[in-house]
């Protein structure tokens, strides 16, 4: 039999980590992040970095090309750890390409870079990429951060090389694991609420100096901070905008990224919806005793 795993899923500011933790102290288990920027050194205001999350954080600095491939491998050798200890492995995030790289075992696409291909796209603007990307791969479009234009420019030089959209060369293979996907369900209104009230919070606990420190040590133009947050607080520092209209642009882009969250999550069939701490531990209990 495959050993078992939990996977706790859903938007930004869901409180997928406090459920986690919760079923972690249930179940004898070890929260691994998968997070795209948790990874990054430095990032943790930005990224409601929590040290609860034993595992999957704090990698690399943000000046470090990491990839979901880096993560796939990471992950599976952690979780294999903790079993190993008895453990129950809980992965814990939002990231949801990154997520299915694992469960599914998804054999990423290895497309050579096209340096001239690459250099007439980053010249162009992210709104004009981003319309041609959608065009071309509609279903890959609901899964990428339509504000980050390097993963904007690597999934249209992709789909335009290969003649493929970049979406459907993610392929299954045959998953190690036997995976809980649960959900938690945020009626939209109070999850918006949660959103902007957690930015307000980011912007008191020291978000702008976080971003700046980083500005200062790393420059703006390094792929981790595309990430929200940091993009946007670098044009405030960059004198392009004031800081009233940076953090409306943060709660905005927060909003409209969980929407997007939402819409992939929504897509899969296996995942268990539920709406409290009591729901989900009855049906991590069932899985267990399978």
């Amino acid at each position: 039999m495959k050993p078992k795993i939990l996977a706790i899923v859903g938007p930004t500011a869901s409180g997928k980590t406090t459920l986690a933790l919760e079923l972690a102290k249930r179940f004898h288990g070890e929260l691994i992040s998968v997070d795209s920027r948790q990874v990054y050194r430095g990032m943790d205001i930005g990224t409601a970095k929590t040290k609860d999350a034993q595992w999957g954080i704090d990698l690399v600095d943000p000046d470090h090309q990491y990839s979901v491939a880096d993560h796939k491998t990471y992950v599976t050798n952690k979780t294999h750890e903790i079993l190993n200890r008895g453990h129950l492995p809980i992965f814990v995030g939002g990231t949801g390409l990154w997520l299915r790289a694992i469960i599914d075992d998804l054999d990423l696409t290895n497309t050579a870079r096209d340096p001239v291909m690459r250099e007439q796209l980053e010249a162009r603007a992210l709104d004009d990429l981003f319309q041609e990307y959608q065009a071309l791969d509609p279903e890959g479009a609901q899964m990428i951060d339509a504000q980050n234009k390097r993963r904007v420019v690597r999934a249209l030089e992709v789909t335009k090389r290969t003649g493929k959209p970049w979406s459907q060369q993610q392929t299954k293979g045959a998953s190690p694991f036997d995976v809980l996907q649960i959900g938690l369900l945020v009626p939209r209104q109070e999850l918006n609420e949660r959103i902007n009230k957690r930015v307000d919070e980011m912007i008191q606990n020291g978000l702008v100096e976080e971003v700046r420190f980083l500005g200062d040590r790393y420059g703006c133009d390094v792929e981790s901070m595309t990430g929200i947050g940091y993009r946007q607080l670098c044009r405030f520092l960059s004198g392009e905008q004031n800081l009233e209209e940076v953090i409306e642009d943060i709660k905005k882009d927060t909003r409209d990224y969980a929407k997007r969250q939402m819409t992939w999550f929504k897509r899969d069939p296996r995942i268990v919806w539920v709406a409290d701490v009591a729901e989900a531990e009855k049906k991590v209990q069932d899985f267990i005793q399978l």
